[in-house]
């Protein structure tokens, strides 16, 4: 008896378009506050409304971001419930721009350091440092030969803070002004790191040099690291130059191979390698008919 397979079909066709289609989750919602209010809303990085507000979203995980001029861009990523509504409430943290120090001298040449780092040298008049974070700053102003000038500076957003240093001769300690050629040497006073030497007409400046022998070390990257050992008296500057050499590179050959050689056999006159010719598919089935007839018989 023959089986209609036809039938069958229709009716599992049938079977399938009976069978209801699950509906899509329902959504959600984000409900936005902030404080201070205000603010421009992106969920997963599209704008989507001003706050306070609420916003329908899908179902899952969602990045809410808010946005403001004033104040740091706040962002977390929220997961929302079909049908429900999750609250985000965002304390926004005010923005504060860098600002930066005026610094005027007494006295020329002399140099600025903030916060232990070197920034720049005073010819005469007043140097601006900018891009300073707005905090307490320690200002350092050196000069060879004169007491440190010291103090601390609250550094305000977008304002430039004026800092006048007044310095006075030191009498008794020494001062020392290192230049090195190239510039860019980290420069030791005996084992104590004193800087790292500038580049033109400016000087590296060491304050507060005790009296007697002391070794500047100079080293710089393809350099051979140069030392100095003088006798420094109180009161005294003195200018240390030094040229530093650089580090000869030395040169390798490499080794030439020789060629090689099949034992017996000069190397131009070795036969090359057999190759096997393929048997082409067609050649295979005329044998295997060929085959199959001499078995018949």
């Amino acid at each position: 008896m023959k089986r209609t397979v036809v039938p069958v079909l229709f009716i599992l066709i049938a079977a399938l378009c009976i069978i209801p289609v699950a509906a899509e989750d329902a959504p959600g919602y984000i409900a936005v506050t902030t404080s201070p209010t205000g603010g421009q809303v992106y969920i997963d990085h599209t704008y989507v409304m001003d706050s306070p507000g609420t916003a329908e979203v899908r179902p899952g995980n969602h990045l809410v971001s808010i946005q403001s001029s004033e104040y740091f861009t706040w962002s977390d990523e929220v997961f929302v419930r079909s049908g429900e509504t999750t609250k985000v409430d965002a304390v926004m943290q005010f923005y504060k721009g860098p600002g930066s120090i005026g610094i005027t001298s007494s006295m020329p040449e002399v140099d600025v350091y903030i916060d232990d780092m070197y920034y720049a040298s005073v010819k005469s008049g007043t140097v601006t440092i900018p891009n300073l974070s707005p905090t307490e700053h320690d200002v350092r102003v050196v000069k060879a030969g004169y007491h440190d000038f010291t103090t601390t500076v609250q550094v305000l957003s977008d304002k430039i803070v004026g800092v006048y240093s007044d310095q006075t001769k030191d009498e008794r300690q020494a001062g020392v002004r290192v230049h090195s050629e190239p510039a860019g040497a980290v420069v030791f006073l005996d084992d104590d790191y004193a800087g790292i030497t500038q580049s033109g007409n400016e000087w590296l400046q060491i304050s507060a040099v005790s009296p007697g022998s002391h070794t500047l070390s100079f080293s710089k990257d393809g350099y051979a690291v140069s030392t100095i050992t003088r006798v420094f008296k109180a009161g005294d500057v003195e200018d240390v130059r030094v040229t530093l050499q650089p580090v000869p590179v030395e040169t390798t050959t490499a080794p030439t191979e020789s060629p090689t050689q099949t034992a017996g056999v000069p190397t131009d006159t070795v036969p090359p390698a057999p190759t096997k010719t393929p048997i082409p598919v067609a050649g295979l089935f005329l044998l295997g008919t060929a085959g199959i007839l001499l078995f018949r018989r």
